[in-house]
């Protein structure tokens, strides 16, 4: 960044241009305008103030090169719905403006060879892949302010995201807002990203989200993408001696397993970054960054909390070994299970983890 006084926004301000451009929102008006209203997410305006239209939450090209239109996303509810009407409320400008930024690019990496991700990573950096992968993972968590946490109405009218911090959610909302208001988004402040190719068919799709611990696995085709959004790639640091093991392709329920490795990791950071964007006097320039420790510390390994979010993360089990399905599920439930490593740790190939040879972890 320039060496010139640009101003630090508190977090309980609110920053127009001076054309009415809202470079930054305060926590309340984020969790005001964008969580719990109806304006659109990325501008914040209302429907009094520009036409709107309907932004689905898995990209349209998504759901038309896997074949999704018709297929069905089970809510955290449990209710399920099916993907081509599972959408957001999103000004067409905006919408528009996604499609140029993100969609078209995006579309354009997934549909080409195997390493395109990887290749344009290489060249440009991981901004355009984390950026959408930060759009889908707001849009899902915004979309549950406006369904019910009860089908039934006799145990309550609370929304799925009753219990959501969204004041935790304001640094994502940032770096996934700065390219409507051409913000310079640093190093610091994007968050562990991880390609990877996995064994599945071309068609295949998965979506995997831990919200506490802000991260996220979306599966399109043989391209695997894990993304944690609020810890400055501290996550990926303590994850790559497992990372530095993997010989080939994931399983699908191998990268779910890595996805909660990823999870644990942010949850488990105890020197978090402290996030801030910098506005120039003119306010025609904004810079989003993060200060960050030279050194990530992590709490002690909890096997009964990987326990926990790797049983979310695979709620239906292969079949395993010497193991009845209630065996299972509790030692999945124990943290006593992977399904990346052997007993003697070593990776375990992708067919294996399949036919369920899964072995406990004896760490």
């Amino acid at each position: 960044m320039p060496d010139v006084p640009y101003t630090v926004v508190p977090t309980d301000q609110t920053i127009r241009r001076y054309d009415g451009e809202v470079l930054l929102f305060s926590w309340p008006d984020f969790v005001s305008t964008i969580c719990e209203g109806t304006s659109c997410f990325i501008c914040g305006r209302s429907r009094r103030e520009v036409e709107f239209n309907d932004e689905h939450i898995v990209p349209n090209w998504t759901l038309h090169a896997f074949g999704l239109h018709q297929r069905t996303v089970t809510l955290p509810n449990g209710q399920r719905t099916i993907y081509g009407n599972y959408t957001i409320p999103c000004c067409k400008p905006c919408n528009h403006e996604m499609a140029r930024q993100f969609e078209n690019p995006m579309s354009a990496l997934i549909r080409a060879s195997g390493s395109a991700i990887h290749d344009h990573m290489v060249e440009h950096g991981g901004l355009l892949p984390f950026t959408w992968m930060a759009l889908i993972f707001l849009k899902l968590h915004l979309k549950d302010r406006r369904l019910r946490r009860h089908l039934d109405c006799r145990l309550g009218n609370d929304a799925i995201s009753a219990d959501y911090t969204w004041e935790h959610m304001h640094h994502l909302h940032a770096v996934a807002r700065a390219f409507h208001i051409g913000a310079t988004v640093e190093r610091e402040a994007v968050g562990s990203l991880f390609v990877f190719p996995v064994d599945a068919e071309p068609t295949a799709f998965d979506l995997v989200t831990f919200t506490d611990a802000q991260t996220m696995l979306l599966q399109l085709g043989r391209t695997g993408m894990i993304a944690v959004f609020d810890d400055s790639c501290a996550a990926l640091n303590r994850v790559m001696w497992i990372i530095e093991k993997i010989s080939g392709p994931l399983s699908t329920i191998q990268a779910r397993d890595l996805t909660a490795h990823f999870a644990m990791a942010n949850l488990d950071l105890l020197n978090r970054p402290r996030f801030w964007t910098r506005i120039s006097p003119d306010r025609k320039d904004v810079f989003i960054g993060g200060t960050t420790d030279s050194v990530p510390l992590f709490r002690r390994y909890d096997k009964k909390l990987f326990g926990s979010l790797i049983s979310a993360a695979i709620p239906t089990l292969p079949d395993v070994n010497d193991m009845d399905a209630e065996q299972a599920c509790s030692a999945l439930l124990a943290g006593e299970m992977n399904f990346l490593l052997d007993a003697e740790g070593e990776f375990v190939a992708d067919h294996a983890a399949r036919s369920g040879l899964v072995k406990k972890d004896k760490t």
